[in-house]
């Protein structure tokens, strides 16, 4: 009986650190979706990089409370997270290749197209979302992961330095060599789209 009741009075600390860390986390899960799916590619690969962030964040719960921006912080320790995986992934004798994602969001997709369009502006808006799309997934992880953080996620080089312990200095010549590599792309892409019509 004396068991129970210690378990009843640890309860509302374990629920208080759970709100707690639900509050403190929250806003900023959907821009580390954000990134997660850029990185990796596919909804199930971005949504297992978030939680398994989420479950080693949890016990660093007194680390959290003493940050001033939280953010970049998780980023850098989601940010490992990917690069191990990668890692194991590379030298394991199992290779998992990236199906493009179809995650139902077509709405999301809509929200883009211009509603005063024309019929012509509108395919050539939908051909363009598809090249950049399909260049997308032609890159690199490592393009990817330094594009997506710096063009889109707007972090600065020096926050990026931080975040994936990298010289600055690499990380302009990542940055460079990632550009040129999606323009190659995009180039591309759009030469064998012109052979197709």
């Amino acid at each position: 009986m004396e068991i129970m009741v210690l378990q009843k009075r640890a309860r509302p600390s374990h629920a208080n650190a759970a709100a707690e860390f639900d509050h403190l986390l929250r806003e900023h899960v959907p821009a580390l979706y954000r990134s997660a799916y850029r990185w990796t590619g596919t909804v199930d690969r971005a949504e297992d990089l978030v939680q398994e962030l989420l479950v080693r964040l949890y016990p660093k719960l007194d680390e959290l409370r003493t940050l001033e921006r939280i953010r970049p912080w998780a980023l850098r320790v989601m940010y490992r997270i990917f690069v191990d995986q990668v890692r194991r992934e590379r030298s394991s004798p199992v290779q998992f290749g990236t199906d493009p994602p179809d995650d139902g969001n077509e709405e999301e997709a809509l929200d883009l197209i211009d509603p005063a369009a024309g019929p012509a502006e509108l395919l050539e808006q939908e051909l363009t979302q598809q090249r950049v799309l399909a260049a997308w997934e032609r890159l690199g992880k490592e393009h990817r992961v330094v594009l997506s953080m710096h063009d889109i996620e707007d972090y600065s080089l020096p926050e990026l330095a931080q975040i994936m312990d990298v010289p600055v200095g690499t990380l302009k010549s990542r940055l460079h060599r990632a550009r040129a590599k999606l323009k190659g792309l995009l180039a591309t892409e759009r030469i064998s789209s012109l052979d197709r019509v």
